[in-house]
């Protein structure tokens, strides 16, 4: 059985996978990055982005996909190099939410680890369930809790989630920027944002912030046993009263370059080494 028809790999994957790698026209990638709301435009543009040198793109409708339909969200594969590393760029998330099934939002990021990506970075908004997270804080991840999340994978795939993000990759950024609060991701499906009780329940279960993103994707790279980093900033106070997705994009565009040359110092790197 080809690995096309195999029930593990999803065929939007594999007909994604098969339309980089020709644009690619036979160079492998390093870097795969998927950019959260507000974040990814901003991070291919010459100007407060992650020091790209474009090379080529591919809108995801090229890959056969949709567009996300989330405001803030872009709707490409860009690539280029960043020092010696070759990075993809997806400028655009799309979520379970907007009605895609879960092989369908993680195929651009399958499609750039099968081209060869063997470190990912995952950027996001996110919503604090920690007191002590101010709006505007940029955190990293430390590990997740995606129980009440989609799993991109299918059949008996056991993999080990002990160390899902990986600690190298965290101690590069700290050395960057040193203090950087390390989290517990909680995944909540949305559209809808979090009742006050459900804030409560995620704060219990030892989640510091909450999203509707980003824990799927990590799991695939898991699968991949590729090295992962998330990377991203607290938008809002969960469960507070008026939340909405333009202040989300308004905190994320404000936090947009110091993200950016966190990323663009990681991904000039071996995403390997230590």
């Amino acid at each position: 059985m080809s690995a096309a028809h195999s029930p593990f790999v999803d065929p939007a994957a594999a007909h994604a996978t098969d339309i980089l790698r020709q644009a690619l026209g036979g160079h492998s990638l390093d870097w795969a990055l998927v950019a959260g709301s507000g974040l990814g435009v901003g991070f291919v543009s010459p100007e407060g982005g992650i020091g790209l040198e474009i090379e080529g793109q591919l809108a995801l409708a090229e890959l056969g996909l949709p567009a996300p339909s989330v405001a803030g969200h872009g709707n490409s594969l860009v690539w280029g190099r960043i020092g010696a590393a070759r990075v993809c760029v997806q400028t655009g998330r799309l979520h379970p939410y907007e009605g895609h099934p879960i092989g369908v939002c993680t195929a651009p990021l399958a499609a750039m680890l099968a081209c060869g990506a063997h470190g990912a970075a995952l950027t996001f908004a996110v919503g604090g369930l920690d007191p002590a997270l101010p709006t505007g804080q940029i955190v990293l991840l430390r590990d997740q809790i995606a129980l009440f999340g989609p799993t991109p994978l299918v059949g008996p795939q056991f993999i080990d989630c002990s160390q899902m993000y990986a600690t190298h990759l965290r101690s590069r950024v700290q050395q960057v920027r040193p203090g950087l609060p390390e989290v517990v991701y909680a995944h909540a499906r949305g559209p809808q944002y979090e009742t006050p009780a459900e804030t409560e329940a995620l704060r219990r279960l030892g989640g510091q912030v909450v999203g509707m993103s980003t824990t799927y994707e990590a799991i695939l790279c898991a699968a991949k046993r590729v090295p992962v980093l998330g990377l991203g900033v607290v938008t809002n106070g969960a469960g507070q009263q008026g939340l909405n997705h333009i202040e989300v994009q308004e905190r994320s565009n404000e936090a947009r370059a110091q993200i950016a040359a966190l990323l663009g110092a990681l991904l000039a790197g071996n995403p390997d080494a230590g």
